[in-house]
């Protein structure tokens, strides 16, 4: 694996990771995050580090952030005694870092794409900060291999591609395509897409399209992708990057049915109302992730 600390998206933050890897490796501690899909993918990476180098720590689900009232202050869990590391998907809490206590946020950063010197800002989700830890906690361990593929599900989930291009996203989508842990391809060319994401789509215009799509050319193809998702570019309800992204440029992890973005939406879709249940379903999704190395929408 590529080191993703020296990507122009994680370097301005290296020495930061260095440092919270040091204190998570001095375990042990209690890992701790609301029952979110972006905390439970931020709290995966991390565990998966953990047991493969054999740390101890303790799991704790919290209720989901969107049960929480927004002027709460008191979301960190206290332990008195014990380290803590808390996954603060959403930017919650104020700078809380101290001899006990690391909180991973959202975080700005500048970056430049290869081949430009334009500057750009983005922010980087608390996965892609996880993903980073892991590597550096343990570099080579087979849980934390087996993750990789799923380093910019966070980013995919985070509001940045609603208004307009995330460059983070584009950046670490074409990192892990570079070193080999996706593959990106349009949208006909996925097995099993689910194409609920996009309104006004045909299933069975999209089945009828993928079965001729071996025997056409590039230009033949971009004509046909561009003529299939016509009715669809005047509908509301989302932005014309992430619109792009789910047509042309779909994150396929090797040998799986679904794309990314799919898996994700569907285990968004199956989120639980509740907090009792959601509570529950975190808990088990993650168990399997951490079993098989497969997100899945079956927790059974």
């Amino acid at each position: 694996m590529h080191d993703l600390l020296q990507t122009s998206f994680l370097s301005p933050l290296k020495e930061d990771i260095v440092k919270a890897s040091h204190f998570i490796s001095n375990g042990p501690l209690v890992l701790a995050s609301s029952a979110d899909l972006e905390g439970l993918l931020a709290l995966g990476f991390l565990e998966a580090a953990l047991l493969d180098a054999g740390i101890s720590y303790s799991r704790r689900f919290l209720q989901p952030m969107k049960h929480i009232p927004r002027d709460e202050q008191n979301i960190l869990p206290k332990y008195t005694g014990t380290k803590i590391v808390f996954i603060d998907s959403f930017g919650k809490t104020d700078d809380l870092n101290s001899e006990h206590i690391l909180v991973i946020k959202p975080k700005e950063v500048e970056v430049q794409f290869p081949h430009s010197d334009q500057i750009k800002r983005g922010t980087v989700d608390v996965v892609i900060q996880s993903s980073a830890l892991a590597s550096v906690i343990s570099p080579t361990g087979d849980r934390t291999t087996s993750f990789r593929p799923y380093v910019g599900a966070g980013q995919w989930l985070m509001e940045g591609l609603d208004t307009t291009i995330d460059p983070i996203h584009t950046l670490v989508r074409d990192f892990l395509r570079d070193e080999g842990a996706i593959q990106i391809v349009p949208l006909p060319e996925v097995s099993q897409p689910n194409i609920e994401m996009i309104p006004g789509l045909s299933e069975r215009r999209l089945k009828k399209l993928s079965t001729l799509w071996i025997e056409m050319n590039a230009n033949q193809r971009s004509q046909a992708l561009s003529e299939f998702c016509l009715p669809s570019l005047s509908t509301e309800g989302i932005s014309t990057a992430r619109f792009e992204e789910l047509i042309w440029k779909r994150m396929v992890i090797p040998n799986q049915e679904k794309d990314l973005a799919s898996i994700l939406h569907v285990l968004q879709s199956k989120w639980p109302e509740t907090k009792e249940e959601a509570l529950i379903f975190a808990s088990r999704l993650l168990d399997s992730w951490l079993r098989t190395g497969h997100l899945s929408e079956s927790t059974d």
